[in-house]
């Protein structure tokens, strides 16, 4: 490194290897690196990112929401009508079935 007080006047020290770099130079002559360039900051993306999941969160909330409050409709009570007609209620396992199928004058079963 070089001493700042034996650089020439309008000179400054290059902040990678101490050479003298003129005032109108932008980079060294030494070394090759920037001497007067400073780095642009990165651009804020913190801040977007946090809204736009923030966003799709209360989206997702919502729509579980909205599903369950649709899909969580109460049965209706047993043999009650509906909007389709009254409930047909099935013989238990095992029970005989009662002959079905046209009957005669005498309301016996027809059987051919």
């Amino acid at each position: 490194m070089t001493d700042p007080a034996a650089l020439p006047p309008g000179a400054m020290p290059c902040p990678r290897c101490g050479a003298a770099v003129a005032s109108d130079q932008d980079w060294c002559l030494a070394c090759g690196a920037a001497a007067r360039t400073r780095l642009a900051p990165g651009p804020n993306w913190k801040l977007p990112v946090a809204a736009l999941a923030l966003v799709v969160t209360a989206a997702v909330v919502a729509l579980a929401l909205a599903f369950v409050a649709l899909t969580n409709v109460p049965a209706p009570p047993r043999g009650a009508t509906g909007p389709t007609g009254p409930t047909v209620v099935l013989p238990a396992a095992g029970a005989t079935p009662a002959p079905t199928g046209p009957t005669g004058a005498t309301g016996a079963a027809l059987t051919g």
